[in-house]
């Protein structure tokens, strides 16, 4: 049974840029994927660009789409249509996390996919860790496996942290053929006809037109009356190639972790509705979790609540986030009115001061964007 300092579950944002860390730590990691790379994952793919500056690097031009989006055109529940200049990362999960774990093995961390983890038990102070393939043994646990029922490591944590029913979930529609749809463009509908969780979009990722929305139940129902909008509004002339969805039964909550296994992203419920990214997230919350263990390995931090220490200005925000979501989206008229345009210029200016401090800050204290 081979052996490492840190052995990281899940080759997404959150599970590469924290292996990342502990390897350029001087830790030994394994970094475990249980997809055979490249895989596809269901996920908008369009993030703003400081997600280079959490990552610590620029992203090769041809790992993102062709057709580069610089327009945001938002539609209000009053069918008010909004617009304005935003510069956005537009890219296919695939290629760009493919690229992430390729970043990580260059700092020297191993990599290993089509292993799926589905035991971690402890032993001699730290864990076994038990895949379809082999076992490994490590100090240090990060989960960064997401929300799926499937995924091993918050179950490990808390059997009770997941629901019969599904507490949240999304589905894109990818349309190749004609279409009105500005190719710059991303566009976003807050209407609850369409979602009654977020929002919906539509943009080009190359030739494939994307149409999705997300919901708390009802998602088939949700997203073909989006499409049937979508399709006579913008004269769409062509045939859906592929559907994708996603779905959680995870209990709402942040859970950060437990005694040497920590949660990171998507599977540590740090999920932020009102701005409906997590890309961002799941960079930031990875890079602590691993400055986490650095930090206790090399000067005896408790672990646990060291990272929460160090995460508190990123939960707080999310928290904050989530209450103005729910309070947004309690009605047409609270959604109409956080969308006016006091609101919309106020948080331009906010948006631009929190670039400006972003500069000087570490990620401990980085401001979400938008804000």
């Amino acid at each position: 049974m081979k052996e490492y300092d840190v052995l990281v579950i899940g080759g997404g944002i959150a599970g590469s840029i924290a292996a990342k860390t502990t390897a350029e730590g001087g830790l030994s990691t394994l970094l475990l994927e249980k997809e055979k790379t490249p895989r596809n994952k269901v996920c908008s793919g369009v993030q703003l660009k400081y997600l280079e500056k959490i990552i610590g690097s620029s992203i090769p031009r041809e790992k993102l789409c062709k057709n580069q989006l610089d327009k945001v055109v938002i539609t209000t529940p009053n069918n008010r249509r909004l617009s304005g200049r935003v510069s956005l990362l537009n890219f296919w999960r695939s290629v760009f996390d493919h690229w992430l774990n390729s970043m990580a093995i260059g700092k020297g961390v191993e990599f290993l996919d089509d292993n799926s983890v589905t035991d971690i038990r402890e032993s001699d102070g730290g864990y076994v860790i038990k895949s379809n393939r082999q076992e490994f043994f490590a100090n240090y646990v990060i989960g960064a496996d997401g929300l799926s029922p499937n995924s091993i490591s918050r179950r490990t944590i808390s059997s009770e942290a997941f629901s019969d029913k599904i507490t949240g979930s999304a589905m894109n529609y990818y349309f190749q053929g004609d279409s009105g749809i500005e190719r710059n463009s991303l566009y976003v509908f807050y209407r609850k006809i369409f979602s009654n969780l977020m929002f919906s979009w539509v943009y080009y990722k190359d030739e494939t037109l994307v149409v999705g929305t997300s919901s708390k139940e009802n998602l088939v129902g949700y997203a073909e009356s989006f499409y049937d909008y979508i399709k006579n509004e913008f004269e769409l002339e062509g045939s859906i190639i592929r559907k994708e969805g996603y779905v959680t039964h995870c209990l709402e909550g942040i859970c950060l972790g437990k005694d040497n296994i920590l949660l990171a992203g998507d599977a540590a419920g740090l999920l932020d509705l009102y701005r409906g990214v997590g890309m961002d997230i799941a960079a930031i919350s990875g890079n602590l979790a691993g400055k986490s263990i650095i930090d206790s390995y090399e000067m005896g931090y408790p672990l646990l609540r060291h990272y929460e220490q160090i995460s508190s200005g990123l939960i707080k925000q999310i928290k904050r986030n989530n209450l103005r979501q729910e309070q947004r989206y309690s009605s047409d008229v609270s959604l109409e009115e956080s969308l006016s345009l006091y609101n919309i210029i106020k948080g331009r200016i906010i948006m631009s001061y929190a670039q400006i401090r972003n500069n000087f800050s570490s990620l401990e204290d980085y401001i979400l964007l938008p804000p």
